[in-house]
């Protein structure tokens, strides 16, 4: 089944890849066979520039790391707010280990859990150990390409390929349930409360459409026939289920399967909604690329923003502000409004929040800014790689817990931890 790798190739030749991978979508790999050695720079805002060389290899990684906390789904809920405010981000950082060791990660009840594609054989999920990366167990999936990284819940993972989801142990090699076949989905499933949704953009005679599997068995729930093309991660917050398509933003009924509203403002399928303080946001899909606020009571647009050069890449939101990239650097926005209400610095797309410290994604460079407006802290430069006639310089995935950073990148996994 070639049509999962010909799309994400498609993905990066058109410059959308980092978008993908900050909403989640984006898969990949390497083969455990390979060594090599490569250099790479981190810098920390106070204490100079110094080269760290670091080996390309079979994990486990050295040193190691000592991460707590969780980060259960790509986007750390399943408001796909990207944010986790009371933890502890690196105020100082430097890589510890760069591996050829999968895909973005997700982390929870201390193991971390990513896919690896192994050549051309077969993907696997595998479970971690996430101070060194030494691989505890894994399960084949399929021998073709998933939609981003799992998804974990009360003892069980998540993943989604183009055509059905897989449900996994989370702590033993084995396969709960599997399917129904439904293609063109795009990016991993949302869970909450015992139910996973799934969203299908649909492809060829399959029509768009979103269901809701019950996360035990995957018994079907319910079906919701959006009837236009839609890609991204679902958002679910208070009872109501969100997805972008190309017709609006649809809002349903988390219970129920029924239509909530749908708003038309929103219409770029590929955008992955983001739902906190009373509304959802996500991007009208018109040339200037606006972010839509949508109220969740009523459906209606309370703002609309375009800022120079700020993409469709979903916003980071906490309690107070949303994060996004601008060609001043990341600002922080006041969700009444809109508005800038502060310029954090630095410079590239927000991919994550832990605590004070917001994650930025800058092609290869991952800068960590303070959100309390000290400005960049530190930054960690990844390898530059030429594929093909594209200059790939992307950060596929970031992944912040207390004590360390997983930063999947075009060169490899890097674990970043406080520097010693």
């Amino acid at each position: 089944m070639e049509r999962p790798r010909t799309r994400r190739r498609a993905l990066h030749a058109l410059g959308t890849g980092l978008v993908a991978a900050l909403a989640g979508c984006l898969d990949g790999g390497g083969s455990e066979e390979t060594t090599s050695t490569e250099t790479t720079r981190t810098t920390s805002r106070g204490t100079g520039a110094g080269i760290d060389e670091r080996e390309t290899a079979t994990p486990p990684g050295e040193p190691a790391l000592s991460p707590t906390g969780a980060w259960p789904r790509p986007r750390f809920d399943a408001a796909n707010t990207a944010a986790n405010p009371d933890g502890a981000g690196l105020r100082d950082g430097e890589q510890y280990w760069r591996l050829d060791a999968g895909t973005a990660a997700v982390l929870a009840d201390g193991t971390l859990y990513n896919t690896y594609r192994r050549g051309q054989d077969r993907t696997d999920l595998t479970r971690r150990d996430p101070a060194t990366m030494a691989v505890s167990s894994r399960t084949a999936l399929v021998d073709y390409g998933v939609d981003g990284p799992p998804v974990v819940g009360d003892g069980r993972a998540y993943v989604s390929t183009f055509d059905e989801v897989i449900c996994l142990a989370a702590e033993r090699d084995a396969v709960l349930w599997r399917g129904p076949k439904m293609d063109g989905i795009q990016c991993p499933p949302a869970l909450t409360d015992g139910v996973v949704y799934v969203n299908s953009g649909g492809f060829e005679r399959t029509p768009a459409h979103l269901r809701a599997f019950d996360a035990a068995d995957g018994a079907e729930r319910w079906r919701y026939d959006t009837a236009a093309e839609s890609k991204g991660t679902p958002a679910v917050a208070a009872g109501t289920v969100y997805v972008a398509a190309r017709d609006g933003l649809h809002a349903v009924d988390a219970e129920s399967g029924e239509r909530v509203f749908r708003q038309p403002a929103v219409s770029e399928p590929w955008s992955t909604p983001v739902a906190a303080h009373g509304a959802v946001y996500a991007f009208g899909g018109d040339e200037n690329e606006s972010l839509v606020a949508v109220d969740t009571a009523s459906g209606d647009i309370r703002w609309r923003t375009a800022l120079p050069r700020m993409g469709n890449a979903p916003p980071v939101a906490d309690a107070s502000h949303l994060y996004v990239g601008t060609e001043s650097g990341v600002a922080a926005l006041d969700p009444e409004d809109g508005s800038v209400a502060a310029r954090l610095g630095g410079g590239g797309t927000p991919a994550a929040l832990a605590g004070d410290i917001v994650y930025a994604a800058d092609r290869g460079t991952l800068r960590a800014l303070d959100r309390e407006g000290s400005g960049e802290l530190w930054s960690h430069e990844t390898e530059r790689v030429q594929v093909t006639d594209v200059l790939s310089q992307s950060i596929h995935g970031v992944t912040p817990v207390d004590g360390g950073v997983y930063v999947h990148a075009a060169d490899g996994f890097h674990g970043i931890g406080p520097t010693r």
